[in-house]
């Protein structure tokens, strides 16, 4: 499912033109340490909430774009559980597809230990009378629409972020926080390296996708937790013989740490798997996570 950017995404990176920028000496000392700060925050049922946006262009032009918000609730350790309501605007993009009438309007999804349920968008008008939820397998609660392959939820991600620092800065106020600003850029080589969390969020990578350059921007707040996540990568691929540019883009905040959830599966009742479905499911174009 929504596998088509995904996979225009994994065919460019190979020619991607920036290269790895190392960290300077001061990005290695321990001026922020949100990864303990994360670690204090995966407790069960307790979680933070969540609204990310991102937005993909092909020479220049506005391609779609994705908004969503809901809340991410951890486990023992990491994110567990997510339930996030998500819009997309793809500007005629698929226009000519009767078969994604559906896909501007609202689409809820729960993501629980690896069992994704779906309900309204594309999948309303496939369902059985009297079920408003389709079950599928997979989903990662730690993919987020703005992310860019940096799970914010893995201490030893945001340890591997930070040390591509190159900047920082005064970052304001957000969420009541005074914050910091830190930038950089990172490889997805980097990230795949950084733990098995991420190795397992960016499962799907081929080595030569490992160039792509993430440049990142984090607030991280006086109480040393993060406030939002920028993400930005241009790649470039051939089409026919033709030479096209793509630019991705990701803004991610985080508020609300430590509110207490239970994430729950819709009723039984309500839930109708793949094969109660006639006829195919719509593969829906993915954001720009470039994980699973």
């Amino acid at each position: 499912m929504r596998r088509i950017i995904a996979t225009v995404a994994c065919a460019g990176t190979a020619a991607l033109m920036a290269p790895a920028i190392a960290a300077p000496a001061y990005a290695q000392t321990r001026a922020a340490d949100p990864a303990s700060a994360l670690v204090k925050q995966i407790k069960p049922k307790q979680g933070v909430h969540v609204t990310s946006a991102a937005k993909v262009t092909m020479e220049g032009i506005t391609a779609f774009k994705f908004r969503s918000e809901g809340d991410v609730q951890f486990g023992r350790s990491g994110a567990a559980a997510s339930d996030m309501t998500s819009k997309s605007d793809f500007g005629g993009l698929f226009g000519g597809n009767d078969d994604l009438d559906g896909m501007k309007n609202p689409l809820r999804t729960v993501i629980i230990n690896g069992t994704s349920y779906l309900s309204g968008g594309v999948y309303d008008d496939l369902l059985p009378d009297g079920k408003s939820w389709l079950r599928m397998p997979g989903g990662n609660a730690a993919n987020l629409d703005g992310n860019l392959g940096i799970n914010t939820f893995d201490p030893s991600t945001l340890k591997a972020v930070l040390a591509t620092t190159k900047a920082k800065s005064n970052g304001g106020t957000l969420d009541g926080v005074r914050t910091t600003r830190y930038r950089g850029s990172i490889t997805l080589r980097q990230l795949y390296a950084a733990s098995p969390a991420t190795r397992k969020h960016l499962k799907d990578l081929k080595p030569a996708d490992g160039k792509a350059v993430i440049n990142w921007n984090l607030w991280i707040g006086a109480d040393q937790l993060v406030r939002r996540l920028t993400t930005a990568t241009t790649m470039s691929f051939k089409v026919k013989k033709s030479s096209m540019e793509m630019s991705m883009t990701g803004d991610t905040k985080f508020s609300k740490w430590g509110s207490k959830l239970n994430i729950t599966a819709p009723k039984g009742s309500e839930v109708a798997s793949l094969g109660d479905i006639v006829g195919d499911v719509p593969e829906v174009p993915d954001v720009i996570n470039l994980g699973d």
